[in-house]
């Protein structure tokens, strides 16, 4: 990410605003469009669901008439007065009766016309019911099927544990009626106990076809690719509009209730299950996906592509505006290049008078500048080397000065007057620190040496015996600070603070460690009073740093007030001064000079 801002920022300024323009209408127009779809699919999906739903529950309301059908079928066998004599009648029918045949041919009539009373008013049913002693009947030819061969069925076993008022759905399975496998391949069965008078088991099945249950399947199919189930609780398919998925299993949980995004047949579908009456069974619904919310993609898919359209030459259009408006600063970046390489020369010529406009104008007018101070520098430059050529010829002069000075102290302290001798010594080295000014910063040790000089001279000119005495430590000796800063103080205490007694000045430094140099000037001279004292303040402390007053009488033409503000330009506000003096008992200045400079 970092990477692909550093190369962004590196770009021309058309390019930035270009890019920007794009993002700021794209990405909220892609987000539009994820969002937008996002909730329009969640909308979709349960409305399709909810329609789904509907299906399954008008599927399930016919399949239920079926099953009603069944039941009451079943129920009317099981409770009817008459049917039970007419079983109860033929159950009593001996097998070794002479004249078995017609009197079961008989019973079987009139079972027959008591049943077809009800199932002519109802859908076709396969109905069998089973005696003891390998009796039965059955609404359809034993040619078709035996039915003392649903003993042998492995569920058939399973009557014999349940209740006079309870069923057992057998589910889809192959049909035992030869003629219909072509036809009607499949049957769904239920099976019953039925209450007999002697104790002993009867049982009554009854068959409806598959074929029933798929023909309600395609009156909801429609146009759709829908797809509809009968299963039970697992999954396993009872009915299907396709014969050969009879049988098979779905692999998803058809027990949820709320809807679900699978993928069958390597497509995506939606489904959907509702629960079947009688049963543990269940109706399931599979849609194609696409089916369901493509239609509205599409025409969301097109409304973006429309949007698209227009927006790609609104873009157009836009960049089009954007690299026209950033001309003028594409010129100034051309000549910025020029002027890198060395053409002054060059210039934006832009007319008008917007912003853009007048920072060419401004620009020119820079370069004009820049051109005339260039001319100014070399003239001063060629001054400034005539001037160094001048001094390196007047150096010769100081230092044949020097060397005169040094061989009269010498010749002076051979014939025995040592004093004047050393007179001209601190002569010679306090003209040599003057001279020399190469190092602006000496340290404190080398200040005081030129104290010591200057002392000297001071007496000998004026004829006084002032005494210096000095408290410095060690680490305080090595300290730095600016030449000659304390020679004006020391120049007014000598001329100012004279007075009858013998004058002494005392210097003291201490430092602070890696803070402050802490060092005091102290007179026993005459000092002055209280208005004398806050009007020297005031001229101290308030001159401003431009003010620069020169004194004829100093040694070097700096007053007391121009060391205060030349300490505050070095050292800045960290820098601290103070000036305290008792009349008849002299004048002490304190300095609090911090480590670091500037500060």
């Amino acid at each position: 990410m970092n990477f692909l801002w550093g190369k962004i920022t590196q770009m021309s300024l058309r390019m930035r605003l270009i890019i920007s323009v794009i993002l700021c209408i794209l990405l909220p127009w892609v987000s539009t469009y994820i969002v937008s779809n996002y909730f329009t699919k969640d909308v979709l999906e349960q409305r399709a669901a909810k329609q789904s739903d509907d299906d399954l529950r008008m599927i399930e309301l016919g399949i239920k008439n079926m099953f009603d059908d069944i039941m009451y079928t079943s129920n009317y066998i099981q409770f009817d007065t008459n049917m039970n004599q007419l079983l109860k009648s033929h159950k009593l029918i001996e097998a070794d009766s002479p004249n078995v045949k017609q009197e079961l041919a008989l019973n079987y009539n009139k079972i027959s016309n008591e049943l077809s009373g009800i199932t002519d008013l109802l859908m076709p049913l396969y109905i069998t019911i089973l005696f003891n002693d390998d009796l039965y009947y059955t609404n359809y030819s034993q040619i078709e099927f035996h039915p003392l061969h649903f003993k042998q069925k492995p569920w058939f076993e399973k009557l014999d544990h349940l209740s006079f008022y309870e069923s057992y759905w057998l589910g889809a399975h192959p049909t035992y009626i030869k003629s219909d496998r072509e036809t009607y391949p499949y049957l769904i069965t239920i099976g019953r106990r039925i209450q007999s008078a002697n104790s002993l088991n009867s049982y009554l099945i009854i068959s409806l076809k598959e074929n029933e249950i798929k023909k309600l399947f395609s009156q909801f199919q429609s146009e759709k690719r829908t797809k509809f189930y009968l299963t039970n609780k697992t999954g396993e398919i009872y009915s299907s509009l396709k014969t050969d998925e009879v049988g098979t299993i779905l692999p998803y949980d058809v027990t949820k209730s709320e809807y679900q995004i699978v993928y069958f047949e390597k497509e995506k579908h939606l489904l959907v299950s509702y629960p079947v009456s009688y049963s543990n069974w269940r109706l399931v619904s599979l849609v194609p996906y696409n089916d369901t919310i493509g239609s509205i993609n599409r025409v969301t898919r097109t409304t973006i592509l429309i949007q698209g359209g227009f927006l790609v030459l609104f873009l157009i259009g836009l960049i089009m505006l954007v690299r026209e408006f950033t001309k003028p600063i594409s010129r100034l970046h051309h000549v910025t290049t020029a002027i890198k390489h060395g053409d002054l020369t060059a210039r934006i010529h832009l007319s008008g008078s917007n912003d853009v406009a007048q920072l060419g104008h401004s620009f020119n007018h820079m370069l004009d500048t820049i051109e005339e101070m260039i001319e100014e520098i070399k003239i001063k430059e060629e001054a400034k080397r005539n001037a160094e050529l001048e001094m390196l010829q007047a150096q010769i002069n100081p230092h044949f000065l020097f060397n005169v000075l040094n061989a009269i102290r010498l010749k002076i302290k051979m014939d025995g007057n040592t004093g004047s001798a050393s007179l001209i010594y601190s002569l010679s080295a306090l003209l040599r620190m003057t001279i020399n000014r190469n190092n602006a910063f000496i340290s404190l040790e080398e200040e005081l040496t030129i104290v010591k000089h200057y002392v000297g001279l001071m007496n000998f000119r004026h004829q006084h015996d002032v005494e210096l005495e000095i408290d410095v430590n060690e680490a305080a000796s090595r300290f730095e600070v600016p030449r000659f800063f304390m020679q004006p103080i020391i120049e007014n205490a000598i001329i100012h603070g004279i007075n009858n007694r013998k004058q002494t000045i005392k210097i003291t430094a201490y430092e602070k460690i890696n803070t402050f140099l802490k060092l005091g000037i102290i007179d026993n001279g005459k000092g002055m009073d209280q208005l004398t004292l806050e009007r020297l303040q005031e001229k101290v402390f308030q001159t401003n740093s431009n003010d620069y007053v020169k004194s004829n009488k100093s040694f070097n033409g700096i007053g007391v007030q121009n060391v205060y503000q030349r300490m505050k330009l070095i050292y800045g506000e960290a820098f601290q001064m103070t000036i305290n003096s008792i009349e008849g008992e002299g004048t002490t200045i304190t300095f609090h000079i911090p480590v670091d400079k500037g500060e």
